[in-house]
């Protein structure tokens, strides 16, 4: 440890509490303006804060010395990670500390006592909130954990200083799942939208604000201030999975500390104006659909993990078709746990994208084909993504009773059942002697998986239109499995299985419509009940 260390650790985390209000003011003036209002300066959290010091406080006579114990000890995990991670600089003087294990205890220890403070306040707010934000830890910080062990595997260091010496998701493209994952968890960890809403103070809806609901002056001020800094310091990494902070030992001079600063600057003003955007078009998810939307992320990152895993252990070069490949089985699983006609019908059309992408991969690796492969991959887009989605979802329109798809298995169990099928079909494909004769063999993996995952929708999912959807992933398996060992077919031979898949969509549209009109009930267990 020399002086250049010290300094770059004290300047980084001077600059991430100097913006941390400024950041939290961003996102409320960016919704403002986006709701059509004219909003607060964002420099009026500073104000908030500085009036909160000079506040009296009010504590009830049956708190211990946890209550006040509690915002010295949250807001000290907060600045602690200011310091330790690596947010404008590299290789500072307590990167030793960043080990990802230590970095998730500190993000505990910060939760465990708010938790403990508003249990012991005595109030009914207090209580509702603790006894919410425990569940919603015990969810987070699996995938906190998984994340951060999944590049610990890449990088080969267990310190976050260590992962991010590289744009990781320019590097590895794969990582960009872990990255999504890591949005995901961040919302969370920081109660936005939608896991929850930082603005209300309805009992019905609060975790974060009924915790703090007792809090007055300066205690209330260091908890607001803690939830600022812990923003910021999430805004800054998520950016440095693309844009690396600037090392402290080897480039550190006059030049780079004006350059961290400024980047950093510009990291939590994107990512504030895109958490404010995406606060305007999402509203929040009740309470009882967080362990869905917690499990997506968790199973998101133990995908990622699965890609590391596979690309590492294999010693293969991960090509960029076979980055498309993997997104379209990652959002057909996603399918697959899905209630919501519309969500289905998001994913599958995000699947068929991916499909296209690999098509126009492999079209710069066999230029023979590559005229075949393009129109292959904008037909796909058109056909597959766009006419197919609208046609079911007009059709559904006509009864809103079929909005939200039955099935015998609940998001999570129906996760835990798609990760068993990709095992399944990652040993049954590896044992296949056509392994060895194909030459892009992972898109026969992709391509038994879609195959497996589509017969499964139908028999997991008690909805007809389940039917519809089940098919069309069997159908989009197919067409990798085509890409893989044939690269193209015909044109009119195409054109011809894109015709018949959208008239096919349609026609069983149209029918499942009818069903549901004749006898009321699209529930595949009651219709199987029906007699002539």
């Amino acid at each position: 440890m020399n002086m250049t260390q010290i300094i770059a650790t004290l300047l980084q985390g001077i600059t991430v509490l100097a913006l941390a209000p400024f950041a939290v003011g961003l996102v409320r003036f960016v919704k403002a303006r986006l709701q059509g209002r004219r909003g607060a300066s964002p420099l009026l959290p500073y104000t908030t804060l500085a009036t909160l010091f000079n506040k009296e406080m009010v504590i009830s006579a049956s708190t211990s010395w946890v209550f006040r114990a509690v915002p010295f000890v949250v807001f000290s995990s907060s600045a602690a990670l200011a310091f330790i991670l690596p947010l404008a600089f590299n290789g500072g003087a307590l990167s030793f500390a960043s080990d990802f294990l230590v970095v998730a205890g500190i993000l505990i220890v910060g939760s465990a006592f708010l938790v403990m403070g508003g249990i012991d306040s005595g109030s009914a707010f207090g209580g509702m909130g603790s006894s919410r934000e425990l569940t919603l830890a015990a969810l987070v910080e699996p995938t906190v954990i998984m994340i951060f062990s999944a590049l610990a595997f890449v990088t080969g260091s267990f310190q976050i200083d260590g992962m991010f010496n590289e744009s990781l998701v320019l590097a590895h493209p794969y990582l960009v799942l872990l990255m999504l994952a890591f949005i995901l968890v961040a919302l969370a960890e920081n109660a936005r939208y939608p896991v929850d809403n930082p603005a209300t103070h309805l009992e019905l809806t609060m975790v974060h604000e009924a915790m703090v609901l007792e809090y007055s002056g300066r205690y209330l001020a260091l908890l607001e201030y803690a939830s600022a800094i812990k923003l910021t310091v999430f805004a800054i990494l998520l950016s440095n999975f693309i844009f690396p902070a600037v090392s402290a030992v080897t480039g550190f001079g006059f030049v780079s500390v004006v350059l961290s600063i400024v980047l950093a600057f510009a990291k939590v003003t994107v990512v504030a104006i895109l958490l404010a955007w995406l606060e305007s078009t999402i509203v929040k998810m009740r309470f009882y659909r967080m362990s869905e939307y917690l499990s997506l992320a968790f199973f998101t990152a133990l995908f990622g993990m699965m890609v590391a895993l596979f690309v590492n252990s294999a010693g293969a070069t991960f090509q960029y078709y076979s980055i498309c490949a993997a997104l379209a089985v990652f959002f057909v699983v996603l399918l697959f746990g899905r209630l919501r006609l519309k969500a289905i019908l998001r994913f599958y059309a995000l699947s068929s994208l991916s499909i296209a992408g690999i098509a126009i991969s492999l079209a710069y690796l066999a230029p023979d084909e590559a005229s075949h492969l393009w129109f292959f991959a904008i037909i796909t887009v058109a056909v597959k993504s766009l006419l197919v989605p609208y046609v079911i979802s007009r059709s559904e329109q006509r009864y809103r009773q079929t909005a939200n798809l039955q099935s015998f298995l609940r998001p999570a169990s129906s996760y835990f059942l798609a990760v068993i099928l990709l095992i399944v079909a990652f040993f049954l494909v590896k044992n296949i002697p056509i392994m060895n004769m194909v030459e892009w063999n992972g898109l026969l993996y992709a391509s038994v998986v879609l195959l497996t995952i589509g017969l499964a929708i139908m028999i997991v999912h008690r909805n007809v239109f389940s039917q519809v959807i089940g098919l069309l992933v069997v159908e989009n398996g197919i067409a990798i499995f085509t890409l893989t060992t044939v690269k193209s077919l015909p044109l009119s031979i195409e054109i011809g299985v894109f015709a018949v898949t959208a008239i096919t969509a349609l026609i069983l549209s149209i029918l499942n419509s009818r069903v549901k009109e004749f006898y009321n009930s699209v529930d595949t267990e009651e219709l199987r009940s029906l007699t002539e």
